[in-house]
């Protein structure tokens, strides 16, 4: 992302207030975009459900969009860092010729995946036979936008991603409006898949008109698999362990069994969801200023080991970027506190306009602290990923996957009053422990940088092989390196 936040930093250097806000709206929008649709979608729904539609078939509609976004995610996420990762990796060598056919050849991979996902679960809804269809429609343009944004993080025109996200976000409000009146529940839900339609085919033709079309297919990410299998792992545990306290209170003796197999906890569920809008400016925050400055100064970094500077100037422009990271974790700290604290004293007036109840209030209030370690966690995992320490992320986001299991599944035992504390109290852990690793290792940044480089000549199978080698090297350096 951090190459929309260098275009977004121009409309920070303007001089008017419009550009600051425009700068921040791009950037929560771009960041956020999928969590922000939701959302905000779901809210307004909410609404409209419950005056059109009966408590059984609002709650189960509900129900359905929440399961289309839980499962969809954890079914694209052994994906994600892979192919952000070998984008990456292509983005350097500039063959940004090979993000279409990545693009194509991940969507086709995703969709087969999330079609024997899927499929079996929803064929066993009591629902007619073409708003199943609808409903494997709308689960598959979801997984098709969680997988575009990874490939639109590098695009130039960020306007257009913005717009497809609002012009999605609207037209899926306005046709499930109309369709919801003629249809009640069928249309609701044909009209959300509209939206979500529209904004899927947005995002494609920016991938297309961004990167252009050379070839179908690229399998080159498959070999990245067994190259850095940790990053399949932090996917899995890091999208599971984001749903996982959600899971144990959908399944547990509390839970509402809705229709068929669909269970929610609209008192855990609810609070909740409006508590990770609180760290939607923070995302924002991240994407234009935090990452922008960060990338700056560890491209210096990396620069002055490559040119062979002295150690003085590398250990100078390592401490630059302990110094950096920590005036903007500083700076989150300081500004995320500010606004969380500001929607817990306003917290009564935000319950009366989502109507939440008593209960409701208490998850709200410590689901914010959650939002705003959890968002601390990312920011941290961010950084892992960038120095490439990818056993360190691994470990993090398996301490945070464990721990929101056990504690979630404690507070349920312990009963109402503890409702939240479990997955605030793992975001604690994991944002803890992952500073402790992180202070570690950039202490000791140079050392890791230089032992971890490989000292061995590749082997060879053939005499003439190493013969062929080293007339390579010594053309080109001189002597072996």
């Amino acid at each position: 992302m951090a190459g929309i936040g260098f275009k977004l930093q121009k409309l920070l250097s303007g001089e008017s207030y419009t550009d600051l806000v425009k700068a921040y709206l791009y950037s929560a929008v771009i960041a956020t975009g999928p969590m922000l649709i939701v959302i905000i979608s779901l809210g307004v729904m909410r609404l409209a459900v419950t005056s059109w539609l009966s408590i059984e078939d609002g709650a189960f509609f509900m129900g359905l969009i929440i399961y289309t976004y839980a499962f969809s995610m954890i079914g694209v996420a052994p994906f994600l860092y892979i192919i952000t990762r070998y984008l990456a990796d292509r983005y350097y060598l500039k063959e940004m010729e090979a993000f279409t056919p990545t693009f194509i050849t991940s969507l086709e991979v995703v969709c087969l995946l999330q079609l024997l996902i899927s499929a079996p679960f929803i064929w066993t809804l009591p629902l007619t036979l073409g708003a199943k269809w609808v409903l494997l429609s709308l689960y598959f343009f979801v997984s098709g936008i969680w997988i575009a944004m990874i490939f639109l993080s590098a695009a130039q025109n960020y306007l257009s991603i913005v717009a497809a996200y609002f012009v999605g976000g609207l037209f899926g409000l306005l046709f499930a409006f109309f369709l919801g009146k003629r249809n009640a529940l069928e249309g609701f839900l044909e009209g959300y898949c509209i939206g979500q339609g529209i904004l899927f085919f947005g995002l494609v033709f920016r991938i297309f008109a961004e990167f252009g079309f050379q070839k179908f297919h690229d399998f080159g990410f498959f070999f990245y698999v067994r190259r850095y299998p940790y990053l399949l792992a932090i996917g899995i545990l890091y999208y599971i362990g984001i749903w996982i306290d959600k899971f144990c209170f959908w399944f547990s003796p509390q839970g509402q069994s809705i229709v068929g197999k669909i269970f929610v906890f609209m008192d855990y569920d609810t609070p909740m969801f409006l508590a990770f809008l609180s760290i939607v400016p923070s995302m924002a925050f991240f994407l234009v200023q935090m990452e922008t400055s960060f990338v700056k100064v560890y491209q210096a970094y990396y620069q002055s080991i490559r040119d062979r500077e002295g150690l003085r100037v590398i250990e100078l422009r390592k401490n630059r970027i302990i110094e950096n990271l920590s005036d903007h974790f500083q700076k989150y700290i300081l500004f995320q506190g500010i606004l969380s604290g500001l929607i817990i004293i306003f917290i009564y007036q935000i319950a009366d306009a989502f109507y939440l109840n008593p209960l409701q209030i208490g998850i709200f209030r410590i689901g914010i602290l959650g939002a705003f370690l959890l968002m601390g966690f990312l920011m941290v995992l961010n950084i892992f990923f960038y120095f490439d320490f990818q056993k360190e992320a691994f470990w993090i986001t398996l301490t945070f996957f464990l721990c929101n299991t056990l504690f979630t599944l404690t507070t349920l035992r312990i009963g109402l009053p503890a409702y939240g504390f479990g997955f605030t109290a793992a975001c604690f852990v994991a944002l803890f422990s992952g500073f402790l690793v992180l202070d570690h290792k950039l202490k000791n940044l140079s050392y890791w940088t230089f032992m971890c480089q490989p000292v061995l000549l590749p082997k060879f199978k053939l005499e003439s092989d190493w013969a062929e080698a080293g007339k390579k090297v010594l053309a080109n350096n001189n002597h072996f390196q």
